[in-house]
């Protein structure tokens, strides 16, 4: 459980905490009447991918947050590994609706576990270069970043440029090795990207792309409804419910967002697919495909 978490959102916003306890009490022992066996579901996807997207739909569900809840226990997600993953499949409570988003790369052992325990796994995708820039633009909203200081003075181009592959003495090796993130993070993430997008899809495992959400909100959230068995549930209703929390929230600034207490914390910038077109610029788009270690056609949808 993240006693940190919990304790800080008591004291800083009590009634926003009796909300989210209210809330996970309702979901857990009044709306209980579902069809649904989908009750484990593990959220895979790179940070800036669109995973609180995600996060977000399965709100509007029967799901609970397993390490956002006080009526859940879940160990600290930054020291997951193959060698404790264990610990981690064996917190979810079976017969109770529980989700976890995690950055957790690919390995086929872990996978086999989570089908074997009958989760339901989504991976989120998304465009790499829209990825990496919704990171700078995070590095440099967040000062305690381990890159925030080497480009927050930096033009766009030279920051944007660093933040691809730039290491700093912040950089913490401990949570790289418990995320699989290299010290390099353009090389680490086209390589994450790169191996789940492999990987074909199953009863219990989904694939989606941002972009195709951006498309299509509602047959987005459709497929996201039938993977878990949420079929009644409807698609445009839970629409409108996101519509509202991002125009909300771009009224925040991100720092803001990435402070704030509860399980509404936030790190939603623009929401846009295709914006490295508009920011791309002839030395950035060679840089960056320079950086990669392969060709970037092997990894986009």
């Amino acid at each position: 459980m993240n006693y940190k978490y919990l304790l800080k959102n008591l004291i800083l916003r009590p009634m926003n905490c009796w909300g989210e306890f209210s809330s996970d009490i309702k979901k857990d022992f009044f709306l209980r009447k579902n069809n649904s066996k989908s009750n484990l579901v593990w959220i895979c996807g790179l940070p800036k991918s669109g995973t609180t997207l995600i996060e977000q739909i399965l709100d509007n569900l029967l799901y609970i947050r397993i390490d956002r809840s006080f009526l859940r226990k879940f160990p600290k997600k930054d020291n997951i590994s193959p060698t404790n993953i264990n610990d981690y499949i064996y917190s979810f409570p079976k017969k109770k609706f529980s989700y976890v988003k995690t950055h957790l790369k690919y390995d086929q052992n872990i996978l086999k576990k989570f089908i074997n325990e009958r989760f339901k796994v989504i991976v989120v995708l998304r465009d790499i270069r829209d990825v990496m820039i919704s990171r700078y633009f995070h590095v440099m909203s967040d000062n305690k970043n381990w890159q925030h200081d080497v480009i927050k003075t930096l033009s766009f181009e030279e920051g944007f440029i660093k933040s691809l592959h730039t290491i700093t003495e912040k950089y913490n090796k401990k949570r790289s090795e418990a995320t699989g993130f290299q010290k390099n993070p353009l090389v680490s993430y086209y390589y994450w990207i790169k191996n789940w997008k492999q990987i074909k899809e199953s009863e219990n495992l989904k694939k989606v792309w941002y972009e195709d959400y951006i498309k299509n909100p509602h047959k987005f959230i459709k497929e996201i409804l039938d993977f878990t068995e949420f079929n009644h549930f409807d698609e445009k209703e839970i629409e409108k419910k996101l519509n509202f929390i991002r125009q909300r929230d771009k009224k925040i600034p991100l720092i803001k967002q990435l402070n704030r207490p509860g399980q509404n914390v936030s790190t939603f910038r623009s929401g846009k697919a295709g914006e490295w077109k508009s920011l791309f610029n002839e030395r950035i788009e060679k840089e960056f495909n320079n950086l990669l270690p392969d060709k970037i056609e092997d990894i986009l949808n």
